[in-house]
C-alpha cells in the first residue's frame, strides 16, 4: 500500500512539474513576442502598402506599354551639294541665329571687331555688303571711340520661327543693357529678327545656312505676339 502511494505521489509530482513548464514556456512566447512586437508591426505596415503600390505600377507599366507610339523620322534625300531648308530641323536654325544674335548684340570694345568680323562669316549678299558699311564703317568706330558695352538677354520663352519656301526666319525677343562711357542706359525690350536660307554646304557650315536679313526693333515692350506673327505671314 506504501509503494502505491509513493508511486501516485511520483506521478502527481511529474503532472506538477509539467504543468509549471508548460506556464513558463507560454511565458516566454508572450516575451518574445513583445520584444519582437514593433518590428513585426513595421513589417505587417511595408507589406500592405507594398502590395497596392506594385498593382499601380503593374496598372501603369501596362498601360504605357498599350498606349506607346514610335515615331521615325527619316529626313528625304538631300539635292546634290545642299540641304533643303525643310529637310533641317528648326533648332539648328535657332542656333544659328542665336549665334549671330550674340556676336553681334553682346560685346565689349576690346571684343567687338572680332565678333563682328566672326559675324560677318554667317552672311550671304546683299546683307554682307550692308553689314560691312552700317556696322564696321560706322557702329564699330562708335563703339571703340565711346567705349561702349552692351549686353543682350535673350528671352528664350519668346523664340519663335516661321517658315516660308526655303526661307526660315526666327524670332528672338529680350532685354538690352548698354553703357556708354561708364554712364547706364535703362534697359530695353528689345527684337532680333534673322532670315536664313541654305547654299551649298561645307566643312565648316555643315547645313549650308547663311543669314539673308537682319531686323532689329528696340522698345517691343507691350506687343503681342500675335501681331508679331501677323506681320511675319505678310
Amino acid at each position: 500500500m506504501q509503494n502505491k502511494k509513493t508511486a501516485g505521489e511520483a506521478v502527481k509530482q511529474k503532472i506538477s512539474e509539467t504543468r509549471l513548464s508548460t506556464g513558463r514556456d507560454g511565458n516566454d512566447t508572450i516575451r518574445l513576442w513583445e520584444n519582437y512586437k514593433d518590428q513585426s508591426l513595421m513589417w505587417r505596415a511595408i507589406a500592405l502598402l507594398q502590395l497596392p503600390t506594385t498593382f499601380v505600377a503593374i496598372l501603369f507599366a501596362v498601360l504605357m506599354w498599350s498606349t506607346r507610339e514610335v515615331t521615325l523620322t527619316v529626313p528625304s534625300k538631300p539635292l546634290p551639294g545642299i540641304y533643303a531648308a525643310q529637310d533641317i530641323p528648326d533648332n539648328e536654325f535657332v542656333n544659328v541665329a542665336l549665334d549671330y544674335i550674340n556676336l553681334v548684340g553682346t560685346y565689349q570694345p576690346r571684343t567687338a571687331r572680332r565678333q563682328f568680323e566672326e559675324a560677318m562669316s554667317m552672311l550671304h549678299e546683299p546683307l554682307l555688303s550692308k553689314f560691312k558699311l552700317d556696322m564696321m564703317n560706322s557702329e564699330l568706330p562708335a563703339i571703340e571711340n565711346s567705349s561702349r558695352t552692351q549686353v543682350f538677354f535673350i528671352d528664350p520663352l519668346k523664340t519663335r520661327t516661321h517658315r516660308q519656301g526655303n526661307n526660315v526666319t526666327v524670332t528672338v525677343e529680350g532685354d538690352r543693357w548698354k553703357v556708354i562711357a561708364g554712364a547706364e542706359l535703362p534697359t530695353l525690350s528689345s527684337r532680333y529678327r534673322v532670315t536664313m536660307t541654305t547654299l551649298p554646304r561645307n566643312k565648316l557650315n555643315p547645313y549650308g545656312i547663311v543669314i539673308t536679313s537682319v531686323t532689329f526693333k528696340a522698345n517691343t515692350k507691350g506687343e503681342r505676339i500675335i501681331d508679331i506673327d501677323k506681320e511675319l505671314q505678310r
